[in-house]
């Protein structure tokens, strides 16, 4: 599973982590599913694009709004096989979490994982970034 691909620091995200994201499915496509991750005035946000092109804030500001993941989070989110393979950092709402991580034995190399919360077990997707901005419009 995807998951055995990737211990664990809770580091915050930086800005690094902003930009465009499309989900890749199972079979390695890139989607036209993206989402924009932003951090203004302190706080984390994601924007879900509508297939017209307009983009919608999916972040609220109680249940839905993101919060830094602690140690006990990640280990909720992600198998301890793949926790001894990664360093990961991530922001989690009720619904889902938004991961950076990197591996152990390629620390250079950061990839980026969305995270279901609402299902049984967490549920991964992969991302690609496909931008460090929001697309238009």
């Amino acid at each position: 599973m995807f998951f055995l691909a990737f211990s664990s620091t809770a580091s915050a995200l930086d800005i690094s982590d902003v930009g465009t994201y499309a989900v890749i499915r199972g079979d390695g496509y890139v989607t036209d599913y993206t989402f924009f991750i932003s951090f203004i005035n302190e706080k984390w946000s994601m924007e879900k694009k509508a297939a017209d092109g307009t983009w919608s804030n999916v972040t609220c500001e109680t249940d839905c709004i993101f919060r830094e993941s602690n140690q006990n989070d990640i280990a909720r989110f992600f198998p301890a096989e793949t926790l001894a393979t990664i360093n990961t950092s991530c922001v989690h709402n009720t619904a889902f979490a938004f991961c950076s991580y990197t591996f152990k034995t390629e620390p250079e190399k950061k990839g980026h994982i969305f995270i279901a919360l609402i299902t049984k077990l967490p549920t991964p997707v992969a991302l690609k970034k496909i931008s460090e901005i929001r697309n238009a419009p």
